[in-house]
């Protein structure tokens, strides 16, 4: 679909309508459906959340090619954390939990040989993921927090703290990539059964996992790690 740029005066029904990814990015702001046909303004204005913020993170993580560029000098660093902290939490208590009782319920009605290897590839990659969305809850996002805060007001020295925004960026590796193995047992290698159905949901919603981390990990590589990178550089 064209890459469309989403401005404050539409009509926030018309995101979902032209891309069907801002369903699980809207919960992110704490914002349900039912808005009616209010613009994008006033459903920001109407909930207090930054309106400029709202467009810079939709705009990221809707369209691949959008650069955030200048907007960036200006951004709070507090409500960034708190919407990729949410995106975590989405995926830790709602997205994971679904996909597990999905490859659950496909395990029970499925006798193959593949099943266990399905089942194994599935406890690997959600084991890769939370070990990722864990190392940037405790370690990545605390030190931005701590970093914003010293240049804020200069109450918290970590000049002393090795670590930087280049450590992140290093680990900051495609965890999306690990699901290959997966979706290739899904579609190749298991017999046609009466899963037809529970299979195609099942590489929907994996599909729709992975779109979902690259679009999350690009706000990370455009948005977080330059704004840290020049919070670092006030401080050094």
């Amino acid at each position: 679909m064209p890459e469309m740029i989403i401005s404050s005066a539409m009509k926030m029904a018309d995101i979902i309508n032209h891309d069907k990814r801002a369903l699980v990015l809207l919960p992110r702001f704490g914002i349900d459906l039912g808005f009616g046909d209010k613009t994008i303004k006033e459903v920001c204005r109407s909930r207090q959340i930054n309106t400029d913020f709202f467009l810079l993170m939709v705009n990221t993580f809707l369209n691949k090619n959008y650069f955030p560029d200048r907007r960036l000098k200006s951004l709070d660093v507090s409500m960034l954390l708190l919407y990729l902290e949410n995106s975590h939490q989405y995926y830790l208590q709602e997205k994971i939990p679904y996909l597990e009782r999905l490859i659950e319920e496909f395990k029970e009605r499925v006798h193959h040989p593949a099943t266990l290897q399905l089942e194994k590839f599935f406890q690997q990659y959600i084991a890769e993921v939370k070990e990722h969305l864990a190392y940037e809850d405790h370690t990545a996002f605390p030190y931005v927090a701590a970093l914003a805060q010293q240049v804020k007001n200069q109450s918290i020295d970590i000049t002393q703290v090795n670590y930087n925004i280049g450590v992140f960026e290093e680990r900051h590796d495609n965890i999306e990539e690990k699901l290959t193995d997966l979706k290739s047992l899904l579609i190749k290698y298991f017999p046609p059964a009466n899963d037809r159905y529970l299979r195609i949901r099942i590489l929907n919603e994996l599909m729709d996992f992975e779109d979902d981390l690259i679009n999350h990990a690009r706000i990370e590589d455009k948005v977080l790690i330059p704004i840290v990178a020049q919070l670092e550089q006030q401080i050094n």
